[in-house]
């Protein structure tokens, strides 16, 4: 084999510095796009949400006693409590997924603290949806999971910003005091209820 046929059958410095400079700029261009989506980031935080509000029913279910979700749209939380006559139940259960802020007779969620790779989501807005929407700060489960008032609650998260701003409500049944998690949309509370952009 000559000279000049084995220097052909290897790749020169050069060469190899082009092509990891193509993929660098390869990747730079596909790793943003890997990030998960706005739709991702609401749908695990409504999961959360609706978890929690079914916690919180078969508390009040099993203890025969009310139990409260009060939602702080300012601070971007929602805190379990006994809510019912029975001060021995005050005293929420300990749970795996109890965190530092919370006290023996709370549980709180700080939607900030979620783990997140994508967008923060926040507490929108929560309102009951009669016949019109009023706002409201609780979602209480009476003794036989229903909640304490006649009408759905409507709870809505959002993420994002400007036009990419997106939204995904949660609806508690009063009857059943079951929970739905609804669609995402760009659309978000309407008009006249109060919420946090």
């Amino acid at each position: 084999m000559s000279r000049r046929q084995r220097r052909s059958a290897a790749f020169t410095l050069l060469e190899l510095l082009l092509v990891m400079a193509i993929i660098g700029f390869l990747a730079a261009i596909v790793l943003p796009s890997l990030q998960p989506a706005v739709y991702d980031q609401l749908r695990s935080t409504a999961q959360i949400l609706a978890t929690d509000l079914s916690y919180a029913r078969s508390l009040a279910v099993a203890n025969n006693d009310n139990y409260r979700i009060t939602f702080d749209l300012t601070g971007n939380t929602y805190t379990m409590t006994h809510s019912g006559a029975n001060p021995a139940l005050n005293t929420l259960p300990w749970t795996p997924f109890s965190s530092s802020t919370d006290t023996p007779t709370q549980h709180i969620v700080n939607l900030g603290n979620l783990p997140h790779v994508g967008p923060l989501v926040r507490l929108s807005a929560v309102a009951t949806s009669g016949t019109t929407y009023q706002s409201v700060t609780t979602v209480e489960y009476g003794s036989l999971g229903q909640t304490i008032r006649a009408d759905p609650t409507v709870v809505w998260l959002m993420a994002g910003a400007g036009t990419s701003r997106r939204y995904i409500s949660l609806q508690v049944d009063p009857v059943t005091g079951l929970v739905q998690v609804n669609g995402y949309s760009n659309v978000g509370p309407p008009q006249g209820v109060t919420q946090v952009l």
